[in-house]
């Protein structure tokens, strides 16, 4: 019933209500109680420790909001200065013999494949909800699942190197630990190999390097911002983490140097989203520039957005003659011919983009059809200008993004390195669904409970930390219907 209670997102006013319905309900109280317990036998567990945060923090108001529920904006930010954390080893003693009964791990070959990720939610446009999350590679079936990726930090505050560095110092400890003699759990010892994925700039953040648009961008080569678009080079992972800060852009020590640099993976998703994003804003440029772009063109590209339930619209800033736009997809109306090439383009994006998701796909292949796609983008127009014989080109060098470069260059490498998980098994999407699902709905039903701002100040974080626990041990339950420590739930 706390399983129940806690996904359905019910309020104990709510429940309470509900309880003079039906008779046959256990009382709110009742509740309360077990939830208590659970989290007095997670806590034996898996302790949750607070971190005290530096007072002085630099907010950055230019950021876009993920969250825009004003409560939960103000619970959030009333929270920063106190951030969570718990012991990745006593997470892995808590589920690692659950998934010894699954038959996910095998106790002959004792190996754990743990994927490191991490996320910073925009809640308002000062504060971000930042955790880092792990989860088991070896549970193909729930890598996908937001609930199988376990925190072991959380904070409300900036998503910068500083703060990182700070509540991740026994996090790294242990990671480091892990690395060199494993984990004995239950009489076995345990080898543990590590990977991180995540979106770029929180990549880039812990790797200590620099931000995207930088001279020297790529994390993983030495490429230049002057030799993005030359597709004669060949970029291949040239750098290793012992001896990073030896590279330009590498400022910072990488926060977690104890996993090789070829297994900091880049997400799928975002490369997604990125390039669309890129393809998608120079389209709408190319429209405007040859004269098309009216309201009646305006009024079918959102029409159409409407149609595949995509919430897109234009809107002109204030003093400003030029327009703005909902990013990613649309059509468009371009003369048949220029259309035609686009389409290509984009089809050409989507086929790379399935193909980094199949686990089936040929690095060798892969390496290929991307060239390939970068060489159409950047098809320069030929002919004299105004004349019969000019035919325009796409795109120009400098249209090409850092996400592009990795596209073309480095995204076959972990095709090849990584083929027994799949580029897809990286995906940050359960992730950001994690951060998402706890900024809103733990925040807002704490307020609906009656939480006031000063109780989320001293507990919210470690509240929340709990609330993750209890879902664990309620997964546990679920998969575990005999295990004694179900009498908790």
């Amino acid at each position: 019933m706390v399983m129940v209670v806690d996904n359905g997102q019910i309020s104990r006013d709510a429940y309470r209500k509900l309880t003079t319905i039906e008779d046959e309900l256990p009382r709110e109280w009742t509740i309360a109680e077990k939830r208590t317990q659970i989290n007095i036998r997670m806590n034996d567990r898996i302790k949750i420790n607070t971190v005290i945060m530096p007072q002085h923090m630099d907010i950055n108001s230019n950021e876009s909001s993920d969250i825009f529920d004003p409560e939960v904006i103000e619970e959030v930010t009333t929270s920063v200065g106190k951030g969570g954390k718990r012991s990745i080893k006593d997470v892995l003693k808590f589920i690692v013999p659950n998934l010894i009964k699954r038959g996910v791990l095998n106790l002959h070959e004792p190996i754990i494949s743990i994927r490191i990720s991490g996320d910073g939610r925009n809640v308002g446009k000062k504060v971000k909800h930042v955790m880092i999350t792990f989860a088991i590679l070896e549970d193909i079936e729930n890598i996908h699942n937001p609930n199988y990726h376990y925190t072991v930090v959380l904070y409300p505050g900036l998503e910068n190197y500083e703060s990182l560095d700070i509540l991740t110092i026994s996090f790294r400890e242990e990671l480091q630990e892990l690395k060199e003699i494993g984990i004995n759990i239950n009489g076995v010892n345990w080898t543990i190999n590590m990977y991180f994925s995540s979106d770029w700039k929180f990549l880039t953040i812990c790797l200590g390097f620099n931000s995207a648009n930088s001279l020297f961008f790529c994390p993983w080569c030495t490429i230049t911002k002057k030799e993005i678009s030359d597709i004669k080079k060949e970029w291949l992972i040239s750098k290793q983490i012992d001896n990073i800060n030896q590279y330009n852009g590498h400022h910072s020590t990488p926060l977690f140097n104890m996993i090789s640099l070829e297994n900091w993976i880049p997400d799928e998703l975002h490369i997604m989203l990125r390039i669309t994003d890129r393809l998608w804003s120079l389209l709408l440029h190319e429209i405007e520039e040859t004269g098309y772009f009216n309201d009646v063109a305006r009024e079918i590209i959102v029409k159409e957005m409407n149609r595949i339930k995509v919430n897109f619209h234009f809107w002109q800033e204030k003093e400003c003659q030029s327009w703005s736009f909902t990013s990613l997809m649309g059509q468009d109306n371009l003369p048949p011919t220029r259309a035609n090439v686009i389409r290509n383009l984009w089809n050409g994006f989507f086929d790379l983009y399935t193909a980094i998701r199949d686990p089936n796909t040929d690095p060798k292949i892969f390496k290929r059809d991307a060239k390939m796609w970068l060489k159409i983008f950047l098809t320069p127009s030929t002919g004299i200008p105004n004349s019969d014989n000019f035919v325009q080109g796409l795109y120009r060098p400098n249209d090409v993004t850092p996400y592009m470069h990795v596209l073309v260059f480095h995204i076959h490498e972990f095709i090849e390195k990584h083929k027994k998980w799949g580029l897809k098994s990286f995906s940050c999407a359960p992730v950001e669904n994690k951060n998402h699902q706890q900024v809103t709905q733990f925040f807002r039903k704490t307020l609906r409970d009656g939480a006031n701002l000063k109780k989320l100040e001293n507990f919210g974080v470690e509240k929340l930390m709990k609330k993750s626990s209890t879902k664990a041990l309620m997964i546990h339950r679920h998969q575990n219907p005999h295990d004694v420590d179900n009498k908790f739930v």
